[in-house]
């Protein structure tokens, strides 16, 4: 409290002459009360503190009659703490009057200035004193909230309880006269069906209201929501909210395409319908874990599309249940673990158009009734171990996308195949046990063919040598079979390829120069082959758009030429186990600066390690062994992802001089060690074409290469 709250304190306190004016003389005690209220402020003062609690006022101690309380005459009075006095009734006698007219004035100053409040007291009295008013509140509260516990909350949560009871009861009677559920599966609080049940008995969500089929198309999804392991989805998709089932969504944009879609439940209205139903479940990606639900069965009115693929959690069979949805034209459910065989009720019972199993867990036959689905279009189970023959697949007329890759397909293609696949665009039946010749028509029946893999099979025979002019192969794969013959000219009527694969054959004579007006190819592989000695077509620098090329093990000859440097989107060039001589052209580290894998071992190359090439950042392999290189090989040792370097560092077994010197290398070899990085080093090209080709990393395989292969 600061000396100028003090000083108008005191200010405000009456003086002696104006207390006595206030003070019945024949009073000596004095009331605090009106002494107070004499001094209060006046309200516009700029020092004035409003009272801003009524509570402020003590109440009366409790044995004050109330009528003393209010007028306060006669009885006991109180003083200013609240300590009881007697008062004079008023009645004075001739003693008391003498008495009084002798009181002196001193004495009666003195008694004044004892009884007036302190300073401290008046502050007290001024200051707000919210304590007794908070406590008071608090107690307000607690009563309050007591009241609600004991009275008011008890009958609505027994009435909640009951609502519940009752609803809960209603959905099971409901569910068991219409047997969609078993009684063991609603017992048992761990399973999707009770769990579902539970949900639809508490959510806010007014589904007393739906009709039978809207309630069972609720039921159904919850089931799922709970059966896939929903509450660790990767996106909820707005499932169980408090809204319509067909709310349950959410919009997704293709990073690629930059479209805006959305996923999860789409409804559309039925034809001869009036309310909108469930047509498409759309939940790719999505980690979904758990067994496909029974319950989908009941969509059975509108159910057309079924599409969850890449959910690798989800496995088991392929429920039968599932055969009763009789409008389903589109399933995929690749890359998940669906195991068991192909049921046959995917051919007689779903008129299915496009079907997606691929990379999967299945086994066993197809069945025949589903390669006599002619309304078949899309047919994906490559990446299985299901086995059949080709020729059963010549009734599909229909299709357009056929991917059986990595199977155990056997038989032949025929040209009577051929002519029922007019509509097929793309097809891949590489790595089967498909054998025999390939089809004089090939090229000329299917125009409307432009994705053809058959590598990896027992293939033999020539390669066609009629091409039409109206074929539109863009993606040819041949590799790893036992074709022979040589590489017809007529190849180069496809002017749209763009991937030519027909590396690890058993093909002859010369590459054609006609292939250089391929001048949309980007991936060219034709090495390990039985080709005549010859030099590099020169026709070929015309690729300029070429990103990989692999001629390596083709009797390559002659010099290194420097038009390999006009290939300036190269990624990948593997010329390895040839017979090139002379120096290494230093175009190439001038303009092959996108290079990643570059293969030159195993030639005759001489000279140094072009300089130019620390221009080469990029690279991750260098392969260099097996030549005639001298010098320092340390001009890469800076670049930043050079993982596998491998030149003639080592020193010879009769400790001759190492070739080259390098600091950096990850192996040495050694000209005369036939023993050193003799891999084949085969680029993995294996696209899945269904989703565009996109090469994400380079594996080579690690198998030793034979033992009379051509060294140096």
């Amino acid at each position: 409290m600061s000396d100028s709250d003090d000083e108008q304190v005191h200010d405000q306190l009456p003086s002696v002459e104006e207390y006595k004016t206030h003070v019945d003389p024949g009073s000596r005690k004095i009331d605090p009360k009106r002494i107070m209220e004499s001094i209060q402020p006046d309200e516009d003062d700029e020092d004035f503190i409003p009272d801003v609690d009524d509570d402020l006022i003590l109440p009366p101690p409790d044995d004050m009659d109330e009528e003393e309380g209010a007028g306060g005459q006669g009885g006991a009075h109180y003083d200013y703490d609240g300590n009881p006095y007697e008062e004079d009734d008023g009645d004075y006698n001739s003693e008391e009057d003498d008495d009084y007219n002798s009181y002196n004035s001193d004495d009666d100053e003195q008694v004044i200035h004892d009884q007036l409040p302190t300073v401290e007291e008046i502050h007290a009295q001024r200051s707000p004193q919210k304590g007794p008013s908070c406590a008071r509140k608090l107690g307000y509260c607690f009563m309050t909230l007591i009241f609600l516990c004991i009275v008011i909350i008890p009958p609505i949560l027994l009435t909640m309880k009951d609502d519940y009871e009752q609803r809960k009861q209603e959905i099971t009677e409901f569910l068991m006269t219409k047997t969609l559920a078993k009684g063991s599966q609603l017992d048992d609080p761990t399973t999707p069906q009770a769990k579902a049940v539970e949900f639809l008995a508490t959510e806010k969500y007014d589904n007393s209201a739906l009709s039978d089929g809207k309630l069972i198309e609720r039921y159904t999804m919850t089931v799922w929501y709970y059966a896939t392991n929903g509450p660790k989805w990767r996106y909820q998709m707005r499932f169980l909210s408090n809204e319509d089932t067909c709310g349950w969504f959410s919009w997704f944009r293709n990073q690629r395409s930059g479209q805006i879609t959305k996923e999860g439940v789409i409804c559309d209205t039925p034809e001869g319908a009036a309310t909108p139903a469930i047509g498409l479940l759309d939940m790719p990606s999505n980690l979904l874990e758990g067994t496909i639900p029974s319950e989908l069965q009941y969509l059975s009115n509108s159910l057309e599309q079924m599409h969850v693929e890449f959910n690798p959690g989800l496995e088991g069979e392929l429920p039968q249940e599932l055969q009763y949805l009789t409008k389903l034209w589109s399933l995929e459910l690749q890359y998940c673990a669906i195991t068991g065989i192909l049921p046959d009720w995917l051919g007689t019972k779903l008129p299915l158009r496009r079907l997606g199993l691929s990379n999967n867990l299945l086994t066993g036959f197809i069945p025949p009734s589903l390669l006599q689905q002619t309304n078949l279009q899309i047919l994906a189970l490559d990446d299985n171990g299901l086995t059949g023959n080709i020729g059963d697949f010549g009734a599909l007329i229909k299709m357009q996308y056929l991917y059986m890759e990595d199977n155990l397909i056997a038989g032949s293609l025929t040209n009577q195949m051929l002519a029922n696949w007019t509509a097929m665009k793309e097809m891949d039946f590489s790595r089967n046990d498909i054998s025999g010749s390939l089809p004089s028509d090939l090229f000329t029946k299917m125009n409307n063919l432009e994705i053809l893999d058959l590598h990896g099979n027992d293939l033999s025979g020539p390669l066609p040598p009629t091409i039409g002019d109206s074929n539109r192969i863009v993606f040819l794969a041949l590799q790893d079979n036992k074709l022979t013959g040589q590489i017809p000219v007529a190849m180069s009527n496809m002017i749209d390829l763009q991937h030519l694969d027909v590396s690890r054959n058993e093909i002859s004579g010369k590459i054609p120069m006609e292939l250089g007006r391929l001048s949309f190819l980007r991936y060219l592989f034709l090495g390990s082959n039985s080709y005549d000695a010859q030099e590099l077509p020169k026709e070929l620098a015309q690729l300029t758009m070429l990103r990989e090329l692999s001629i390596k093990k083709a009797n390559l000859q002659g010099q290194l030429p420097a038009w390999i440097a006009n290939f300036t989107e190269l990624q990948l060039l593997d010329l390895d186990q040839n017979n090139f001589q002379g120096s290494i052209p230093p175009e190439m580290g001038d303009s092959l600066s996108s290079l990643d894998h570059l293969m030159l071992n195993r030639n005759a190359l001489n000279g140094t390690i072009p300089a130019s090439f620390a221009k080469l950042t990029d690279l991750n392999l260098l392969l260099l062994d097996h030549n005639e290189l001298t010098g320092s090989a340390d001009v890469v040792c800076s670049i930043p992802d050079l993982r596998l370097y491998v030149t003639d560092c080592e020193a010879g077994l009769f400790e001759e001089a190492a070739e080259i010197e390098c600091s950096c290398c990850s192996t040495c070899c050694h000209a005369t060690n036939a023993t050193c990085n003799m891999y084949d080093w085969n680029v993995n090209l294996d696209p899945i074409w269904e989703y565009g080709y996109t090469r994400y990393i380079y594996t080579f395989s690690q198998n030793l290469i034979e033992k009379d292969s051509p060294v140096g």
